[in-house]
């Protein structure tokens, strides 16, 4: 019995494609054939899990400064989320903590931080939201300004893994300052009945003729000769000297700043 002449080997790239694609085929049909073999379902590229899906909502929202609307879909999402242990869970919580942190609602941002799982907490982004978390929580001022530098100089490096989220976390990142500079401008208001340009410097995170601009604009009024600054509305004058003094420390900024917060309750 004569046999048939065997098959050339593919030479062209079309040939060497197809019997990739059969040699593959075949493989997999064998295996998931195989006793004890367990058939793990294949993932179209494109797939998308839920934070992934929910991420362009809210790079949308924080665009429009809709920081409650970034609140109430993060944390549907994420609370009801299947993949707790996946990194793009970080789509969620970055703009999360970021929300709660332009709010000054540090206690859930802290909450948020905390619930995820050691290999997500580990990630660098996670340690840098910790980072500026921790410092906004202990009023440490200048630590504040220069780690939220840190966050957004992190989001804007080339190799950052999701360039929408890092224009996202820039964006709200420059938010958190201006609030917080704010915030802090209308303390020292409240707190100081003078104060010199100096300690002002360091509370608000920017240079000498960047806080006298502000300081002009609100109707401050600039002792030149004791490089001293006067706010225009003092509503706590019994809390500290109506003359100038040696610059104001943390510790007690810290003070008033407390006494401030518990007039307000």
């Amino acid at each position: 019995m004569s046999q048939a002449p065997p098959t050339p080997p593919p030479m062209s790239a079309i040939e060497l494609r197809d019997e990739a694609r059969d040699s593959t085929t075949s493989s997999q049909a064998t295996a998931s054939n195989s006793p004890g073999s367990v058939a793990v379902p294949l993932q179209s590229p494109a797939a998308q899990d839920i934070y992934q899906q929910v991420f362009p909502q809210l790079s949308d929202l924080a665009e429009e400064r809709n920081f409650i609307g970034i609140i109430n879909i993060a944390e549907l999402h994420d609370l009801n989320g299947s993949h707790d242990k996946s990194h793009t869970r970080l789509l969620l919580i970055a703009p999360l903590v970021l929300a709660y942190m332009v709010l000054d609602d540090l206690t859930p941002a802290h909450h948020a931080l905390a619930r995820l799982p050691e290999n997500v907490s580990l990630h660098p982004l996670s340690h840098a939201l910790a980072a500026l978390l921790a410092s906004v929580s202990e009023r440490q001022y200048e630590n504040t300004y220069a780690r939220a530098q840190e966050l957004f100089r992190m989001s804007q490096q080339s190799d950052f893994p999701d360039p929408r989220l890092g224009n996202t976390l820039a964006l709200m990142v420059n938010d958190f300052v201006d609030e917080f500079r704010r915030r802090t401008f209308a303390l020292v208001s409240r707190a100081f009945a003078c104060l010199q340009v100096i300690e002002a410097q360091r509370l608000l995170g920017l240079g000498q003729k960047e806080v006298l601009s502000i300081a002009n604009d609100n109707r401050w009024l600039y002792d030149s000769a004791n490089d001293v600054l006067r706010p225009a509305n003092n509503f706590l004058p019994g809390l500290v000297a109506s003359k100038p003094g040696p610059p104001s420390s943390r510790m007690t900024f810290d003070l008033v700043a407390n006494s401030v917060a518990a007039s307000e309750v």
